[in-house]
């Protein structure tokens, strides 16, 4: 359900592991956004990491979700499997689920990344990306763009 390709048009709708539907207007409301996106096996790892590194030091108000592309899964793995493993390591946090791929080069993140922590201003204005796992330095990154 992209619309384009182009960040300020990209319409979409995805479920997250808790089959709950979100359109881009949800995920970006009138609040600045965090996401957590990821594109490899290792990814619950590193969004679990990610997530627990941010809790509690973002500003009051930020949302924080997790995107994963998933467009590379091999057919013969379950996507029940991948939703019940990210609703495992992920049970506060919706992670939008890609199948395609085709909102997460969208929204900025590239496609042969890990890990990476996207900030956005309200109404989805793209502030920065910060790319690998969570560790003090790129932490500080991340917070430096939610005070932005």
């Amino acid at each position: 359900m992209l619309a384009s390709t182009a960040f300020g048009s990209t319409n979409f709708v995805l479920n997250d592991q808790f089959d709950r539907a979100f359109a881009r207007g949800d995920v970006f409301k009138d609040a600045p956004v965090v996401i957590i996106a990821g594109a490899q096996r290792d990814t619950p790892d590193a969004m679990e990491a990610w997530d627990k590194a941010l809790r509690g030091r973002l500003p009051e108000g930020t949302r924080v979700f997790g995107l994963s592309n998933l467009k590379k899964i091999p057919f013969f793995v379950p996507k029940g499997s991948v939703k019940r493993t990210l609703a495992q390591r992920l049970p506060n946090t919706s992670v939008l689920l890609d199948w395609k791929g085709k909102v997460y080069p969208g929204l900025g993140f590239a496609d042969d990344a890990t890990i990476a922590v996207g900030v956005f201003g309200p109404a989805g204005a793209p502030l920065g990306i910060v790319d690998g796992e969570s560790n003090d330095q790129r932490l500080a990154e991340v917070l430096a763009l939610t005070s932005r």
